[in-house]
């Protein structure tokens, strides 16, 4: 009777019987991995189509790990339906239109992962296979050889992976930065001692440093002088110090003397000696009347003033340079105690040169 055999369509002439019958007559060995359709054991029938679907050998690699099976699928793409791995996503080492002969087929398979990515406080969910790398570029991120990537590009994806990414970024910077100038001194006979000159005044400098300056996520973290050049030197100044003696005051008389004291004021200025401010204490601060460092009472309507180094008792002319009015004054106490002053005169003192004043630049002897 006759009959038809696929999956190559043929028409057979057989004997009645079964189709395993059938099958042998016509040369057709089958075994235990074929699929027939009706099974071996069905009685054959006029017009009866067999349907002998070969089994296949296939291993599959998939994320590292074998599975191996019998299959009748023609195809890649029918094997991977078959194991449920039809994802587009996945990378299959070969076609998946790759029909599969008698012989079989081994081929590998990476299955696609959902991963997110962070990076500069933006997160992003991105379906990669392979590695850290890829996901990064699937996520159309560009990585730099100083970003800090964590867990490592070469680390082999997960699903649920959490993949942070910190942009780090070195950037040159110039600064232009003041040099202070130094200060040279240089002795001058000629000129009184404690009194100064200043013939080259000092300027500042200027240098020009390159930093490198580090970035993470675009925040400034770090900074490193790398370099230094000179724009412009600073200019040294040279201040001249007197080291000139001065020459002791003359007293014509006891008497004259006396009557300076008395009188404290004098037309004759003193041009050479130590200048400096000068205070005044006495009425209506509440010293007067008390002890001095002498151990006399305080009189502010006395010729006298305080100094924190002349000898107690020893006399002094003040004048004041703004108009040259000078006054003999004796030393009694000790003071004054603010900085940048080197006598507190009387109140008559004071008002013998400067009268209603303070505060007032002298120079003595």
């Amino acid at each position: 009777m006759p009959v038809w055999l696929t999956p190559i369509p043929q028409q057979a002439k057989v004997k009645p019987g079964t189709v395993k019958q059938a099958l042998a007559q016509q040369g057709i060995t089958v075994g235990p991995h074929d699929d027939v359709q009706p099974s071996l054991d069905s009685e054959i029938h006029d017009g009866q189509v067999i349907t002998v679907n070969y089994g296949r050998r296939v291993v599959v690699t998939i994320d590292g790990k074998k599975v191996a099976r019998w299959t009748t699928a023609k195809n890649v793409s029918e094997v991977l339906a078959q194991l449920n791995q039809s994802d587009p996503d996945n990378l299959v080492s070969v076609s998946r239109s790759l029909d599969i002969s008698r012989a079989g087929l081994s081929f590998s398979m990476q299955t696609a992962k959902n991963v997110t990515v962070t990076t500069g406080g933006k997160t992003q969910k991105v379906t990669a296979v392979g590695t850290v790398a890829d996901a990064l570029k699937a996520a159309k991120i560009k990585v730099d050889s100083s970003d800090i990537v964590n867990p490592g590009l070469g680390t082999p994806l997960a699903d649920g992976m959490k993949i942070n990414l910190t942009m780090v970024d070195q950037k040159p910077q110039k600064r232009r930065v003041a040099v202070p100038f130094s200060t040279r001194k240089v002795e001058d006979s000629d000129l009184p001692k404690g009194e100064t000159k200043i013939i080259t005044k000092g300027v500042n400098g200027i240098n020009e440093e390159t930093w490198t300056v580090v970035f993470k996520d675009g925040k400034k973290v770090s900074e490193k002088k790398v370099s230094s050049k000179v724009v412009k030197a600073p200019v040294t100044q040279v201040v001249k110090v007197g080291t000139k003696k001065a020459e002791p005051s003359r007293s014509t008389s006891s008497s004259s003397s006396s009557s300076r004291s008395s009188s404290g004021s004098s037309s004759n200025p003193v041009t050479r000696g130590i200048t400096c401010l000068a205070s005044t204490y006495g009425e209506g601060d509440g010293t007067a009347g008390g002890p001095t460092a002498s151990g006399e009472t305080f009189n502010p309507s006395a010729f006298t003033a305080a100094s924190k180094t002349l000898p107690l008792g020893s006399t002094i002319r003040v004048t004041n340079v703004s108009n040259g009015r000078t006054v003999t004054v004796r030393i009694n106490d000790r003071g004054p105690y603010v900085g940048g002053r080197c006598l507190d005169l009387s109140t008559a003192a004071m008002n013998a040169i400067a009268p209603g004043e303070g505060l007032v630049t002298v120079r003595y002897s």
